[in-house]
């Protein structure tokens, strides 16, 4: 369900009985204030699971008493808004909607757009596991919007973001903490584009910086922990040192052999997070491998187990390295940084890196990779001739 313009018409679709309904509210912006209307008691409806209204009959006058949600336990919701006549003619200006919703609600709401905005079903996943897992015990599902504040409820929301995770019993990296913080920003945004809420609760949280991690992983230390890894893993380690993929379903088990061109000694890669492609080419050595791993293969993807896709490999990994004996953190990530980072150092270009790694600017590759590479300012002042008799 959502809202779109066809030849200048606001449409509003949505499903009903596993049919898709389309319905016109007219043109500029009385039109689109109609179909915005209609959109938000559709998701009411669908947030707390009663019937859906009719269009004929939901004017923009209408009040529309939501009843409590299975998954948000609320109270009624009221949306009040202009009345609008039958079209004759000019119309003066409908007032926008306004809402008594909570947080539950929205994050709801939030999570429908996505699904049909064409956000991966990876994505979705991850942030309704977070809402329920997290920011509603923190938040309060129940928690109206309208009453939230930033210091009341986003800086004690941040504080224990900032705490120790459960999961990894460290604390969390300001890098997720702004993540998650991103993740709520998102929700709130997303209210006031669609006239839910007035205000942003977030507005006034200021996005700590990050510090780039420090990846302590050398070279041979890959070398050590392949040699104690399954053969799986240490194709996928292989690969990933080779390609520079983001390990994960995204990018290194999504890659298939169709991908490969054997004659051009190239790999395409697809990148999710940034929905573009990318070919990278490969050395003589990674090429024969490819070759020799293509003759066993019966899944389709480059990276199999017994035969079947992969989709992680963390576990596998981290007792690989402990097998190895490795003290420092290591992660898989660290293969696609050590595959920039041993380029750089050797004298390769930073552009042609920046588009093999599939970063959308070269100032990020600078930005993320250049501090590993200490001494390049040296040894660049150091190329500069000698200007005689000055």
């Amino acid at each position: 369900m959502g809202i779109y313009q066809r030849d200048e018409r606001w449409m509003v679709y949505w499903h009903e009985n596993g049919k898709r309904r389309d319905k016109s509210f007219g043109r500029g912006e009385e039109g689109q204030l109609k179909a915005e209307a209609f959109d938000l008691a559709i998701k009411l409806a669908r947030s707390n699971r009663s019937s859906l209204p009719d269009p004929a009959m939901v004017s923009l006058a209408t009040p529309i008493a939501v009843e409590q949600s299975g998954l948000a336990p609320v109270g009624a919701v009221e949306v009040s808004v202009a009345p609008v006549a039958p079209y004759a003619g000019p119309v003066a200006p409908v007032a926008a909607p306004t809402t008594r919703i909570t947080f539950g609600q929205l994050a709801t709401m939030y999570l429908d757009h996505l699904r049909v905005s064409g956000r991966t079903e990876k994505h979705i996943y991850s942030l309704d596991k977070l809402l329920k897992n997290m920011f509603f015990d923190i938040l309060g599902r129940d928690t109206l919007v309208e009453g939230m504040t930033y210091l009341k409820d986003i800086v004690p929301f941040i504080k224990q973001m900032q705490g120790v995770s459960p999961q990894t019993k460290k604390p969390r990296s300001q890098a997720s903490v702004n993540r998650y913080c991103d993740y709520l920003d998102a929700i709130f945004h997303f209210g006031i584009e669609m006239e839910l809420i007035a205000r942003n609760p977030m507005k006034g949280r200021k996005k700590a910086k990050e510090r780039p991690r420090d990846v302590q992983v050398s070279v041979d230390d890959l070398r050590r922990i392949m040699e104690h890894a399954e053969p799986h893993i240490r194709w996928a380690m292989e690969v990933c040192f080779n390609l520079g993929t983001r390990p994960g379903p995204s990018e290194l088990f999504a890659l298939r052999w169709e991908h490969v061109d054997f004659d051009a000694g190239t790999v395409r890669i697809y990148a999710t997070k940034t929905k573009t492609f990318r070919t990278v080419p490969v050395t003589a050595a990674f090429l024969t491998r490819l070759k020799e791993v293509r003759e066993t293969s019966t899944s389709g993807f480059i990276v199999e187990y017994k035969g079947k896709p992969v989709t992680t490999i963390r576990k596998g990994f981290g007792n690989a390295c402990e097998r190895a004996g490795i003290t420092v953190d290591a992660r898989m990530y660290d293969l696609r940084h050590l595959f920039a980072t041993t380029m750089l150092a050797n004298g390769a270009d930073l552009a042609a890196v920046s588009k093999l790694m599939g970063h959308s600017t070269v100032k990020m590759t600078a930005d993320v990779y250049y501090h590993y590479l200490e001494g390049e300012k040296e040894r660049a002042v150091e190329l500069l001739p000698v200007l005689e008799g000055v």
